[in-house]
């Protein structure tokens, strides 16, 4: 290296170093140390020296050890090399602490894929055997990481045995073993054929989702929701339907949490062997009486996506009903801010009842759906009127612009002048779904005043002075301030805040005469409105400042300067 300063001996200079940053960033610079070595001295030095460390080193040096290993492919010589990594990374799955271990694994996938097949099979399927022979359970776990990398190039005649191999470890005794295969399952199924799927790892996982350590049954959801991806709906079906009912009644919470989780994307992959319609039962179950919950709030996520899977007599006679009792406030006080249980599935309940409509259509949602909603636009929670008034673009559409100007509009022009701006804000952001499905005339007329508002705000920046004199603010901003909607004098406030701040410098005396006089909204009841007016004021009055006094500079220096 330049200077005479050899990159081997940097990195075991900053390794001995005493604090352990400074070792750490060294073990992260291997891969530049190995590049500057080169790839025979990287192989003939420095991966020996990197095997010793293993049992020298904490686990935080360790680990960056493990995750520089995976980049090292290059700098050792390319492809053709991989395999001189597994004597450092096998050490290192073999450690007992977790993230250096799953490190370890995740480097040596890198590497296996990199090698050429017959590597593979000579080096890597050693270490496979190695590893899964272990009388030690760090190592065993290892190994259940690495199949779905050796199987694809194994030849068809040695497949079995290496399946073997894999159910041996789904058995240990070790139940973090069994775990840690389990955990793998997914990805050595993407590699599988389906009738080994179906033969053989169908009964593996049956018998490890009843696992009598919940520690390992507790993955079967989420691998269930990975494996049905290669099947059919017969198949999957035929396979874990039973499992999938019995989950209901399994004392894991987690599992059934990731039962309602995944539910809709499940039963779908069942549908039609066994119909969706009928897994309402379950859902419901799931929604309403399940003891713990978060399994309750993560069924009630995904009621808009469950329900836009079954017919309009479904929902209205089995879904709608379940969720009017769910939607009722609760009898304790909840402190603003903060949320409890029920009003978590109350949240969710309010953001996914508007896409029911598109379900039932326009009748029933007059009838049926718009008191839920507006059972929610009346609630004391913040929250669950920004969750309907956010979301309300497929009630819109479905409604139609008559029956949405009749039914629902007057709601959210109630919500318009609400106390809290955030409620206010959520009626301003949904201005775009109205504009759409209502056409402009109709919307014009609901909303043309908070519009208006809007454009003299975004304007007055770019538009000339006389603009904002002549229309701007004497015909639209200031006749607005005195409106009786909360909504529109904040915006009018805003407005003339902007405005005031265009003109000040180019007309001062428009500012003092017209926008000054405004200053009544610093005395509104609405504390957002004060607030904006008194910042107009602020404005108004730090740039009249500015301009006397450079005015004053101006005088100062045309005194002090000789006539001609």
């Amino acid at each position: 290296m330049a200077g005479g300063v050899d990159a081997f001996a940097l990195l075991v200079e900053e390794l001995k170093s005493d604090d352990v940053i400074d070792q750490v960033n060294a073990a992260k610079r291997v891969n530049t140390i190995a590049l500057a070595m080169g790839p025979d001295r990287a192989r003939s030095q420095l991966l020996p020296f990197l095997r010793q460390c293993v049992d020298d080193y904490t686990d935080e040096i360790l680990l960056a050890i493990a995750e520089s290993a995976g980049t090292l492919v290059p700098a050792l010589g390319g492809n053709e090399y991989a395999h001189t990594l597994i004597p450092l990374l096998e050490s290192l799955a073999e450690k007992e602490e977790t993230i250096v271990r799953q490190k370890a694994v995740e480097s040596l996938v890198v590497i296996g894929k990199s090698m050429p097949a017959q590597n593979i099979q000579n080096e890597f399927k050693e270490l496979m055997k190695r590893l899964s022979a272990g009388d030690f359970f760090p190592s065993r776990i290892s190994s259940s990481g690495l199949f779905a990398t050796l199987y694809p190039s194994t030849p068809a005649a040695m497949r079995p045995a290496l399946r073997k191999q894999y159910e041996a470890l789904a058995k240990d005794e070790m139940p973090m073993v069994r775990s840690a295969a389990f955990q793998h399952m997914p990805k050595f199924v993407a590699v599988l054929e389906k009738d080994v799927i179906i033969t053989e790892i169908a009964p593996l996982f049956n018998e490890l989702s009843n696992d009598m350590q919940e520690s390992v049954r507790e993955i079967a959801m989420e691998n269930m929701v990975e494996i049905v991806k290669f099947l059919s709906a017969e198949e999957a079906s035929r396979l874990f339907g039973q499992f999938f009912d019995n989950v209901q009644n399994e004392k894991c919470s987690l599992m059934r949490v990731n039962k309602a989780k995944h539910f809709v994307q499940l039963v779908s992959a069942m549908h039609p062997t066994r119909p969706i319609r009928d897994q309402v039962p379950a859902f419901i179950h799931l929604l309403a009486s399940d003891p713990e919950f978060e399994v309750r709030n993560a069924a009630a996520s995904n009621i808009g996506t469950f329900c836009e899977k079954l017919d309009s007599a479904t929902v209205l006679n089995q879904i709608l009903p379940v969720l009017k009792d769910l939607s009722q406030p609760d009898d304790q006080p909840v402190v603003q801010g903060s949320t409890s249980p029920t009003q978590q599935v109350r949240e969710h309940i309010a953001e996914n009842a508007c896409s029911i409509s598109s379900v039932i259509g326009r009748d029933p949602t007059i009838s049926t759906l718009l008191p839920l909603l507006k059972l929610f636009l009346g609630d004391e929670q913040i929250e669950i009127k920004r969750k309907v008034l956010r979301t309300v673009a497929p009630l819109v559409e479905t409604l139609g612009s008559d029956a949405c100007d009749q039914h629902f509009i007057p709601e959210v022009l109630k919500m318009a002048q609400d106390v809290q701006w955030r409620v206010r804000l959520a009626v301003v952001e949904t201005l775009p779904v109205y504009a759409k499905h209502l056409g402009m005339e109709l919307f014009n007329s609901r909303f043309k005043d908070i519009q208006s508002l809007q454009a003299v705000s975004q304007l007055a920046g770019v538009v000339p002075s006389s603009a904002l004199t002549d229309r701007l603010v004497q015909q639209i901003a200031i006749p607005l301030a005195r409106d009786k909607v909360t909504n529109v004098r904040i915006a009018a406030a805003d407005a003339l805040k902007k405005c005031a701040e265009k003109l000040t410098g180019e007309n001062p005396a428009f500012v003092r005469d017209t926008i000054r006089p405004a200053r009544i909204l610093c005395e509104d009841s609405d504390v957002d409105v004060k607030y904006l007016a008194q910042s107009a004021l602020a404005a108004i009055g730090f740039w009249e400042y500015c301009f006397s006094l450079c005015a004053q500079i101006v005088v100062g220096v045309t005194a002090a300067v000789p006539a001609g």
